[in-house]
This record gives structure tokens, sequence and C-alpha cells, in this order.
């Protein structure tokens, strides 16, 4: 089933028992974060009376990996990540990659590209200039520490100055009055780079913060993907059908129509930043005030009868990890064109799928685990993996006693432990204040003669005729049932 809206999902989730109504009036000053918190990935959430707003809010929408599979209308992720490995097989001489930046012409993609439609039911009510007021959303905080209420699962989507080529992303942004955000983006990430050719230009850039529509469009958004990706034709691809897309009513670019709430808004060169924070993270911990980019809003608009999505941050285990997660796996056939040598890699929650990396390798020569990590620090995937675990092929990278069993076997810290630096994290609660990030890689993978001096231990085992022969006198052992 393909979702056109949060009604449609929530719908979906309610006939398989994911989806739980909270009718008492609730706070949302950190009251809807310790409920979620508590529910944890059992359940969406959908709370009818949040604060004063009388638009209902949902959480944990995507927060288990099943939920997630459903918003791209399968029943698991690995279905999700055949559709990726079939569009990356030999037999089709040009990648995905190429076919998302084309024309939607391209036969094998021609479902994916979004549709324009003149009108859609995220305009059915209109909000402009002096009639705006953010406050009338059911904005929450997630922990004492924030000094406003934040919008945590909006898609960004701006335009190149120069190509009007779209991008959208997800990006965290804070109340900083009725008709203020605080963008919460990073200086590497791609809108920043556009900002700062919008403002050699002393043009102002739009942009809209798309609130709900398809459910496959928010992991789309969080896809570590290259930038040049359109994220709307992801999720349509993704999804296997198509986003209608329509203009908006303030700026010059188009978003999905069946979203539930559209900001519409500008970056102005000459007021472009604003000092904001603290704001909490899916990390846990909650940002120094800091620097942001304004986004100065022009426009809201929503469906008739609206439903407000979030994603509530915290310590992980949260829904924001679930998604990076769940995403990681999709895209396993993508990031081995990379690293061909990759087997299988994890992002674990206890890293907030950011800061610990584990990757299983076929290894084949010397000095393979370095190569690898480089490759992969390289990538978005993985480049505030501050820890990068590199285990052999018959190491599960999900299971975390069979890689520290690796690490504690495998290391020798003057020789397998090294260190990288890189761009830093703007969300590591431990990185310093300036400078570039630490990052460091242990290499867990068996050691082949040329990297070692002298002869390797031998895993100790007992032969399999062994084994069989126990197994077959066990009762006349008298020891009980086997273990």
């Amino acid at each position: 089933m393909s979702h056109r809206c949060i009604a449609d999902f929530l719908e979906d989730l309610g006939q398989a028992g994911e989806m739980v109504r909270i009718e008492p009036p609730v706070d949302p000053t950190m009251e809807v974060a310790e409920i979620a918190r508590r529910v944890g990935d059992r359940a969406a959430l959908l709370l009818g009376s949040v604060g004063h707003s009388d638009i209902p809010l949902v959480v944990n929408l995507l927060g288990s990996r099943s939920r997630v599979a459903r918003a791209f209308g399968a029943e698991t992720l690995e279905q999700v990540a055949e559709r990726i490995a079939t569009l990356l097989s030999p037999d089709r001489p040009e990648g995905w990659f190429d076919k998302l930046k084309t024309a939607p012409h391209v036969d094998t993609l021609a479902s994916a590209p979004p549709r324009s439609v003149k009108s859609g039911p995220c305009q059915q009510i209109v909000n402009l200039g002096s009639d705006v007021d953010l406050r009338r959303l059911p904005l929450i905080t997630s922990a004492s520490a924030e000094t406003a209420p934040a919008i945590t699962a909006a898609v960004l989507v701006t335009a190149d100055a120069e190509s009007r080529l779209p991008l959208a992303g997800h990006w965290n942004m804070q109340l900083l009055g009725p008709d203020r955000l605080g963008i919460f983006w990073g200086d590497h990430d791609e809108p920043a780079r556009l900002l700062a050719e919008y403002i050699r230009r002393g043009e102002k850039m739009p942009i809209a913060a798309v609130l709900g529509g398809p459910p496959a469009l928010l992991p789309a958004a969080r896809a570590l993907l290259p930038t040049a990706v359109d994220v709307l034709s992801l999720a349509g691809l993704l999804r296997e059908k198509p986003l209608d897309v329509v203009s908006c009513r303030a700026v010059d670019l188009q978003v999905p129509a069946d979203a539930e709430i559209i900001i519409e808004g500008y970056v102005d060169p000459s007021e472009s930043t604003a000092e904001a924070g603290p704001m909490c993270t899916s990390l846990g911990f909650c940002t120094p005030p800091r620097t942001v980019t304004l986004l100065q809003v022009t426009a809201v608009t929503h469906r008739a009868n609206p439903v407000y999505p979030a994603m509530v941050q915290g310590c992980p285990p949260n829904e924001a990890c679930v998604i990076d997660r769940a995403m990681g796996q999709i895209f396993l056939p993508l990031v081995r064109l990379a690293i061909p040598e990759l087997v299988d890699f994890d992002l674990p929650q206890f890293g907030a799928a950011r800061h610990w990396a584990v990757l299983s390798i076929r290894k084949s020569h010397a000095g393979q685990a370095r190569r690898v990590a480089a490759a992969a620090w390289g990538m978005r995937q993985f480049m505030f993996a501050k820890m990068l675990v590199i285990v052999d092929e018959d190491v599960d990278p999900h299971d975390q006693q069979q890689v520290l069993s690796a690490i504690a076997s495998q290391v020798e810290p003057g020789r397998d432990v090294f260190s990288h630096r890189g761009p830093p994290d703007p969300f590591d609660p431990a990185a310093d204040a300036v400078g570039l990030g630490s990052r460091m890689a242990i290499d867990a993978t068996a050691k082949l003669s040329r990297e070692r001096n002298g002869p390797a231990g031998r895993r100790a085992h007992i032969d399999e005729d062994v084994i069989r022969k126990v197994t077959d006198r066990w009762v006349e052992y008298g020891l009980g049932p086997q273990p």
C-alpha cells in the first residue's frame, strides 16, 4: 500500500495494532516527550489535545523498523533494499543516481519524479503575512534545558540560486517568534553553501518546511546520500509511486501536495542569522546557545483538518535513530558501490546511529581495513563516526558480543588503532568548540602474515565428528536435556 498522507498511514497502523489515541489534554512541555519515551517503539501515538492548539499531534510515527517499512509500502526493510539493489544490477548500464538527476522520461524511473498539480490538500487553508502565528501549532519541548519549542519532523525544501534545482533534507528548527524560526543546520550541510551564494547575490533564499505528507518523505530526507539526489524523487522511487507537488503560495518552490502543513519563508541576506538554543538533539544532549540561520515566515498553509507530526528528541533509542538505522540497511547496496568489499554495517543505537559504526568486510590484502576506514569517513553515512570498527565477514556487525570479542582477540592497540581528523560534528557534546573533529578506527580483522610479526594464534575449536558423537550420546550421559 502506498500512503498519500498521515491520515492514510495512521489508519493502516491502527488496523495493524500499532497506533494508540490519547484523548486527555497533554502538556507540550516535556509531558509528550516523557509519554513517547515510555511507550518506545511499541506504537505511534496520536494526541488529540496538546496545549492550547486545536491541531492533533502524532509522535513515534516511524519509531519501529516495521513502521518504516510500512511507510514505503513494504512488509520488511529487506524488500525496500531489494528495490535499490535491482536498480543497481549489472544489467542496467546507467546508475540510479544519474537517473534521479535526469528528466522524467527515463523509462525505468518514469514513476519516480514528482508530478506537478495545480492544487492540493496542503493549501486548503492559507495564512499570509500578519495572519501567520506559529504558536498555534502544537510545538513541543523535549528537555528542561530547551529555551523554546522545536519543529523536529519537517523536511526543508529550497533551491539552488543559479540552476533552481531543488534541494531537500531534514534539519530541526526552534521557535524564535510567531513568524521566525532558527534552522539548526551545520556549516558542512549543502544549504549553508547555497545560502552563501544567495547572500553573495544579495537575494533572499526561499525555504519551505514540509510537515507530514507521504510517510516515505521524512526517511528519504534523512537518507545520507549525495546532495544532488532529489529527495522528492527518491521518496517516490522508494514507495514505487510518485509524489504530487504543488507550487507554494509565497515562495518559488514546489512541495508535496498531500502534506499536512507547509511553512513558507525566506532567509534575508541582511538578517540571515540569529541566536538560538539550547535545543535537544537525538543524541540525548542539548546544544549550547549558538548562531543559527534565521527563517522569516511569510505563509503557513495546511489541510482543513491537519495532523502535526513531531519527533521526540532525547537519549537513544528514539525515532530518529530508528529511521537512520533503517535507511542504512536500505541503502547497503549503494554503500557497497563505494566499498566493494563491504559485507554489512551497523550504526548502533547507543551511538545515536551517528557516532559509532561497525563494518564487516571480505578481507583479501594487507592494510585493507585502513583503506576501508578512509573510504567510510569520506561518505556521509559515516562522516561523524567517532569510532569506526572494522571486522571480518564472519563477524555479525549487529551482534555487539561478536564485535567486542573480535576487538578483544584481534586488536594490538599500537598496530591496529589509528585516528583521523575531519569536519567537526556540530551536535557532538564532547567535541572541541573550535578546530577539526577527531575520529578513531579499530582494525579488528584477523591479521594476514604481512600485517604481523610472527605466527598468529589459532582459534580453538572441536572437531565436528566429536560434536556429533556427544550429541548422539547425550541421553546416555544422564545430563538431562541438551543445552
